[in-house]
C-alpha cells in the first residue's frame, strides 16, 4: 500500500509540475515582440509587433500589458486592438507591423502608449488574444518571468530588438529571450497603418462573414438566419421543400406527371355527328395512370374538358373517349386538341387539321400525323386504302389477288393496292419516273442517240429499225440514173462513174528515207528523268523517314 501512495504522489507531482511549466511557458504564435524601447511614463517608449505569417492575423481585441519585474498583478493595460462596434473585426496584414509608441517619440503609430514601461531597469511585456490566452513574452533585466534562462539585461536607454533569420528574413522566436533578443537602438523609420477593419455582417454567426452568406437574411437587429424560400412560388402557401409528386421546371413547381399521347381523332362522322366524333389517348407507360390530374384543351373552343371521375387508362391501352363521354365538340374545318396537366403544363398536343372528309380521322400513323378512311377506336392506327371506281373483272381461271392486291383492268395482273400515306422512293441519278408506269426508267435509254443505218438501209418510222432499202422499192420501181452514172448493186443507189486512172510509161520504185531514231531515244530518256524527279519531290517524306528508319537499324 506504501508503494501504492509514493506512485500516485509521483504522478500527480508530475502533472502540476506540467501544468505550471504550461502555465509559464509563453504560447509562441504567428505574432511576436519585434522591438521594446524601455521607459517609464515621462520618457520615450515603444513597443512594436510584427505579423511572422503569411497570412492575415484577427486581432480583435488583443492586448498588450506591462508587469513588474516580480511579475505583480495586475498587469498594466498598455494598448488593446479593440473597437465600440462589436461588429467590426481588426487585422494585421501578412508581413506587417503594429506600432505603440509614446508621445514623447513625436510619430505616429496605431495605438499612443500612455503607460509606463517601470524604470526601465527590468520588467516584461505580455501579448494576449482575446481568449486571454499569451501569444508571447518578453522580459528584460531581473525580470522573473521572462522566457529562457537568462533575461536580457539592458539599461534605462537601450533598446530590445528581435533578432531576424539571415535566410527567411524573419524573426526568430525559440522562447528564450537571450537567444532572441538584442540590445539595439531606435531605427529611423518605423511601420504603422497596416491595421485595417472588416465589417462582421453576420456577428451572431461563429467566424467572420464580411458579406452576407448565401441563403441568409439580416434583420434590423443585425442578426443572420437563414432565409426562408418558398420553392413554389406558384403554388399557394409556404413550401421550404419541395412537395411530394411535384418536379421543379423553369422555377416553377410542376406535377411530375407521366407522359401520355393523343393519337387519333375523328371529327367528321359519317351521319349525325352526336356520340360519333372521338378524341384517342395512348398510354406509352409501363404504369395504369388515373387521369384526375389531366384535361383536354380544344384550340378551337377554347374550352377545357374533364375527364370522367375515377377514368384511368392501363399501360399500353390506347383509350378513347366520344362526345358523350366528354360533352366536347370537334369542328369539321379547322381545329387540334392538346393534353394539360390541371396546372397547366402542356403534356402533349396534336397538330392543326383542316376539312376533313366525312368518316375521315385524323391519326398519329408512323410518328407523323396523317389522314386515313380507316378510323380503329381503341387500336392501333392503320393508313389509308384508295378505292377503286370500277371492280375488275373476275375471271375462274386466273388466281385471286392478295389481300393487299387489286386486278388491273388493263393488264389483268394483280397490282399493288397504293396507300394515301405511302411515299413513292426518289429515283437515282440518271433516272426520272415514267408518269404511265410510276416506275424509275434511264434517262440514257430515252435520249435520241440512235446510230446511223448502214448503207443500203434507212429506219422504218414504225418501229424505228433500220431496214434494206431494196426490201421496199422493187427493181421495176427504181428510176433509171442520169448519164455518167451507175447503180450500186449494193444500196441500189445511183453514183458517179470513175473513169480510168491514166497508166505511166514507167513502174513505180519504191523510196526510202533514213529516220532518225536518236531523237526519240533522247526524247523517251529525258521524260522518264522528268517522272523520276517528279516522283522523288512527292514521296519526298516518305523517302526521308524510310532512310532514317534504315539507319536506325
Amino acid at each position: 500500500m506504501h508503494k501504492l501512495y509514493v506512485f500516485a504522489f509521483f504522478i500527480t507531482t508530475t502533472i502540476v509540475s506540467l501544468l505550471i511549466m504550461q502555465s509559464t511557458q509563453a504560447i509562441s504564435g504567428n505574432l511576436v515582440i519585434s522591438q521594446i524601447k524601455v521607459g517609464n511614463s515621462s520618457t520615450a517608449r515603444l513597443v512594436e509587433i510584427y505579423n511572422n505569417s503569411g497570412l492575415p492575423v484577427d486581432i480583435t481585441n488583443w492586448c498588450l500589458y506591462y508587469s513588474t519585474p516580480s511579475n505583480a498583478t495586475p498587469f498594466t493595460i498598455l494598448g488593446c486592438f479593440d473597437d465600440p462596434n462589436p461588429s467590426i473585426r481588426i487585422h494585421i496584414k501578412a508581413n506587417s507591423y503594429a506600432l505603440l509608441a509614446s508621445s514623447q517619440l513625436a510619430m505616429s503609430s496605431d495605438i499612443v502608449l500612455s503607460a509606463g514601461l517601470g524604470n526601465g531597469v527590468s520588467g516584461h511585456v505580455y501579448l494576449i488574444d482575446n481568449y486571454n490566452k499569451e501569444v508571447d513574452r518578453v522580459g528584460w533585466g531581473e525580470a522573473v518571468n521572462a522566457e529562457g534562462n537568462l533575461p536580457v539585461i539592458t539599461d534605462f536607454t537601450k533598446v530590445i530588438e528581435r533578432r531576424k533569420d539571415a535566410v527567411t528574413g524573419l524573426y526568430i522566436d525559440t522562447d528564450n529571450n537571450q537567444n532572441d533578443f538584442i540590445n539595439s537602438t531606435l531605427r529611423k523609420e518605423y511601420q504603422y497603418g497596416t491595421i485595417y477593419d472588416i465589417v462582421d455582417i453576420c456577428s451572431n454567426i461563429d467566424g467572420l462573414q464580411d458579406l452576407l452568406p448565401t441563403g441568409y437574411i439580416i434583420d434590423e437587429k443585425g442578426n443572420c438566419s437563414l432565409d426562408i424560400v418558398d420553392i413554389c412560388q406558384n403554388i399557394e402557401g409556404l413550401q421550404q421543400i419541395l412537395p411530394f409528386g411535384y418536379k421543379l421546371i423553369n422555377s416553377k413547381c410542376m406535377l411530375d406527371l407521366l407522359p401520355l399521347r393523343i393519337t387519333e381523332l375523328l371529327p367528321n362522322a359519317i351521319g349525325s355527328d352526336e356520340g360519333g366524333e372521338f378524341i384517342e389517348i395512348f398510354n406509352p407507360n409501363t404504369s395504369d395512370i388515373y387521369l384526375t390530374n389531366y384535361y383536354l384543351y380544344i384550340s378551337s373552343s377554347g374550352t377545357k374538358y374533364s375527364f370522367p371521375v375515377g377514368s384511368h387508362i392501363n399501360a399500353g391501352q390506347y383509350l378513347v373517349f366520344s362526345n358523350d363521354d366528354i360533352k366536347f365538340t370537334l369542328i369539321n374545318t379547322i381545329s387540334g386538341v392538346s393534353l394539360y396537366s390541371i396546372d397547366d403544363q402542356l403534356i402533349n398536343e396534336t397538330p392543326t387539321y383542316e376539312n376533313p372528309k366525312d368518316g375521315e380521322a385524323w391519326a398519329l400513323i408512323n410518328d407523323n400525323w396523317q389522314y386515313t378512311n380507316r378510323p380503329t377506336p381503341g387500336s392501333e392506327n392503320v393508313v389509308s386504302v384508295l378505292e377503286l371506281e370500277e371492280t375488275a373483272p373476275i375471271y375462274s381461271e386466273l388466281e385471286s389477288c392478295a389481300v393487299n392486291q387489286y386486278r388491273s383492268l388493263e393488264t389483268n395482273r394483280c397490282r399493288l393496292i397504293v396507300s394515301s400515306s405511302s411515299t413513292l422512293a426518289s429515283c437515282k441519278d440518271g433516272q426520272y419516273r415514267s408518269e404511265e408506269t410510276n416506275r424509275c426508267r434511264s434517262i440514257a435509254s430515252d435520249a435520241n442517240t440512235l446510230v446511223p443505218c448502214a448503207e443500203g438501209q434507212e429506219r422504218n418510222p414504225a418501229t424505228n429499225r433500220c431496214r434494206s432499202v431494196t426490201s421496199v422499192l422493187g427493181a421495176n420501181d427504181l428510176v433509171p440514173c442520169k448519164e455518167g452514172q451507175e447503180r450500186n448493186h449494193v444500196t441500189n443507189r445511183c453514183r458517179n462513174v470513175v473513169s480510168a486512172m491514166p497508166q505511166a510509161d514507167y513502174a513505180p520504185e519504191q523510196t526510202s528515207e533514213n529516220v532518225n531514231n536518236n531523237i526519240l531515244w533522247w526524247s523517251l530518256v529525258a521524260v522518264g528523268i522528268v517522272a523520276v524527279i517528279y516522283g522523288i519531290w512527292e514521296w519526298r517524306q516518305e523517302i526521308i523517314g524510310f532512310v532514317k528508319k534504315v539507319k536506325q537499324k
